[in-house]
């Protein structure tokens, strides 16, 4: 080799080990920039033992969730400490994995569309009093559910979010009574089979294969794709009034939620748009609806039980969002939100408690696109210590934007302020929080202009852990009995939506109190105090409209009653310029008499109030007004340009059947209703569906699968 071809070999072999230990050192540099970025990402989760992250292929898939609903389910669960959040990232689960379903678990795919995350079933099933009544607090979101049935029997509280369902969806156990309900953002395969649900809220879903609803009182659909008007009319059936039907959903913007994006270690929140051009059926590309992301490892504050209200504000400067994983957080001030477009997101209910008579949360005047979701508030103030603040307080109320000088409307036309999604509160004593006595004056209240509420239950608890039992509730008065509330919602903004809002057992006030103009409300569900008559005697109601409101929208409302003692005045008071449809009182227990009127009317000048009855009762003691007469009160009806579809035809069947309610405080209400009367009637009913050929789709085949549904194995139901 010449001196030339060395001097070349040797400076080819200098150029190549410099390369290589160039390549190694970038390969070492992104190994550790991967690695630091798999800690960072991964480390939000970390050390949290009640948030389980699950892929398809770990060992112990079963077992997992299997740990979790066997501490959560029945009595133990209903009122403990104990959250969790069940996170299953993208990819197809194994056919035997089920997951059963209880309190303060939620269940959340985290692909960023439903079909990432492919699912056998999930399962909720009748409680402890051998109903669904009690079953509060679940949630499932995120999933494609493969089975041919799947059981979702639930009351208040517990929602299916973003999903698509393959199969038939039973919303009641058998022969159970449930108490429902919300479902919203889901494409539906199979039939819903509503069985023995007493009411339900259904927001923008595809459900091409119908639905099957032999008893219950009050169905809305609101947004709902792909249904016949026979179909809303066979579910309907002769009970007057129990199906209202929106044909699409005038203002939303779906729940924010949680995303393992495709690399396996990022993770975001997607913020769905806003809409406000009416929309209709399910979410067709979720990824293309986001209408931002926030990277959690940057823009988002993660906080963990443990942390001070102190701590999570501070947290919370310069962020874009704020997660709140699963725990109790008792909170000495509120977390108080003040930027425009700002997301506080709760995973597996976590709790905030305020101590000292501070709202939990607390969002700023003349903000917009803010959203809120997935939080359970719970009135922990002492009772004695004097007036609280409300749990959740959107924007300043108008007495204090007076007093500052500002406007006491907050329409700044900057837009939307905003969406409260899965918003649940509650009064009561319960024993993991010592059984103390506590207030909760006004659970929710909404100042500023243009906030939606999606899915909102709001709760003086009429059963705890602290002597008012479940199965005794109704008859033996305890802690939470002591304890006061005065409003469950109070609405001063103008043009607040509310789809699916839940009041009960409020004390002290009409349990919602709107104030503000141009309100609507889809669905309302409520039932008075029975532990204290003299809720009745004071004359407060279930939903009261201010008279001087010049305009409100209320669709598919029903107020109950269960053995009170003293007469109610009525379950509404509405301004004459109301436009209503489908406003109901049941009493479940009693007689008849119980409500005196169904609706009172208040003149903006005074006067006496105008009141008057049902246009039918069917059974006795379920009475309805299916829309209000032209010159109501006053004045009449204003016109509305949004067309909204009156419930079928009048039937002329005499009799119905009627779904009871588990409860009062959900104890199995088999007093209201024979069983075998009960029974008797939907058998028949059922019949004349068959012989009057197809219903929701094919009814013979529909008897069928609820046929196979009660004759299933309870481990072989999903």
């Amino acid at each position: 080799m010449t001196i030339q071809a060395t001097f070349i070999a040797l400076l080819a072999f200098c150029v190549a080990f410099g390369s290589a230990a160039a390549v190694k050192k970038k390969e070492k540099k992104a190994s550790n920039e991967t690695k630091a970025s798999n800690e960072t990402e991964a480390s939000w989760f970390e050390g949290l033992d009640n948030v389980k992250v699950l892929r398809p292929g770990d060992k112990d898939l079963q077992d997992v969730v299997d740990d979790i609903w066997k501490g959560q389910e029945g009595w133990k669960g209903h009122f403990n400490g104990h959250r969790y959040a069940v996170l299953l990232t993208p990819g197809v689960y194994p056919d035997d994995f089920v997951i059963p379903v209880s309190y303060y678990t939620s269940v959340l795919g985290v692909g960023a569309s439903p079909s990432q995350v492919e699912l056998q079933a999930v399962r909720s099933l009748n409680g402890a009093n051998g109903h669904a009544t009690n079953n509060f607090w679940r949630s499932v979101e995120g999933v494609q559910l493969r089975n041919k049935t799947v059981t979702w029997a639930v009351s208040q509280g517990a929602p299916i979010r973003r999903s698509v369902i393959d199969g038939h969806l039973f919303l009641s156990d058998h022969k159970g009574f449930s108490s429902g309900g919300f479902i919203a953002d889901v494409k539906m395969k199979g039939t819903v089979m509503a069985g023995m649900q007493q009411q339900w809220l259904f927001r923008n879903m595809d459900m091409s294969g119908g639905i099957y609803c032999p008893t219950g009182w009050n169905y809305v659909f609101v947004g709902v794709d792909d249904m016949m008007q026979k179909t809303y009319t066979d579910c309907a059936g002769p009970v007057d009034g129990k199906v209202t039907v929106s044909p699409t959903t005038p203002r939303i913007a779906e729940k924010p939620y949680l995303v393992q994006e495709k690399d396996g270690k990022t993770w975001n929140i997607y913020v769905p748009r806003f809409s406000s051009n009416g929309t209709k059926g399910a979410t067709s590309d979720h990824e293309a609806a986001a209408a931002r992301k926030l990277l959690l490892v940057k823009e988002v504050f993660v906080a963990k039980p443990g942390h001070t209200a102190k701590e999570i504000n501070k947290g919370m400067k310069g962020k874009k969002g704020l997660l709140l994983t699963p725990g109790v957080y008792e909170l000495d001030r509120p977390l108080e939100v003040h930027t425009d477009g700002f997301v506080v997101l709760g995973i597996g209910f976590p709790t905030l408690v305020p101590t000292e008579g501070h709202s939990a949360v607390q969002v700023a005047n003349g903000l917009t696109d803010v959203r809120i979701a997935g939080l359970l508030l719970e009135g922990g103030t002492p009772k004695k210590q004097g007036k609280a603040d409300p749990l959740l307080q959107w924007g300043e109320p108008p007495s204090e934007k007076a007093h500052h000088g500002g406007s006491t409307s907050d329409d700044s036309g900057k837009g939307p302020a905003g969406v409260m999604s899965d918003i649940f509160a509650r009064v009561g004593s319960f024993h993991y929080r010592g059984c103390q006595v506590v207030r909760a004056d006004t659970m929710v209240e909404i100042n500023s202009d243009d906030v939606v509420l999606d899915n909102t239950w709001l709760w003086h608890a009429d059963h705890d852990d602290c002597g008012t039992d479940p199965g005794n509730s109704l008859n033996v008065t305890g802690k939470s009995d002591q304890c006061f509330s005065e409003h469950g919602l109070v609405v001063n903004g103008a043009r607040t939506t509310a789809y699916g809002t839940a009041a009960e057992h409020m004390v002290g006030g009409d349990m919602v109190s709107w104030r503000g103009d141009a309100g609507e409300a889809y669905f309302y569900q409520s039932e008075l105090p029975y532990h204290d008559d003299g809720y009745s005697t004071m004359g407060f109601v279930a939903y009261a409209v201010a008279p001087e409101v010049k305009s409100h929208l209320a669709y598919g409302m029903g107020v109950y009653i269960i053995s009170g003692k003293s007469q109610a005045k009525g379950g509404f008071i509405l301004p004459a310029s109301a436009k209503a449809e489908n406003l109901m009182t049941v009493v479940v227990i009693g007689a008849k008499w119980q409500f005196k009127n169904t609706l009172c009317f208040r003149q903006a000048s005074g006067g006496q109030e105008q009141c008057m009855g049902p246009t039918q009762c069917v059974p006795e003691t379920r009475c309805v007004i299916r829309s209000l007469p032209t010159g109501s009160g006053s004045g009449s009806a204003p016109a509305t340009s949004r067309f909204f579809l009156a419930g079928p035809p009048e039937a002329s069947s005499p009799a119905a059947p009627a779904a009871a309610r588990g409860g009062g405080g959900r104890l199995p209400l088999l007093l209201c209703l024979s069983s075998a009367a009960f029974l008797s009637l939907t058998a028949l009913w059922l019949v004349g569906r068959r012989r009057a050929g197809d219903g929701a789709g094919n009814a013979s085949e529909l008897l069928l699968v609820e046929s196979a549904q009660v004759a299933l194995p309870r481990t072989a139901q999903e």
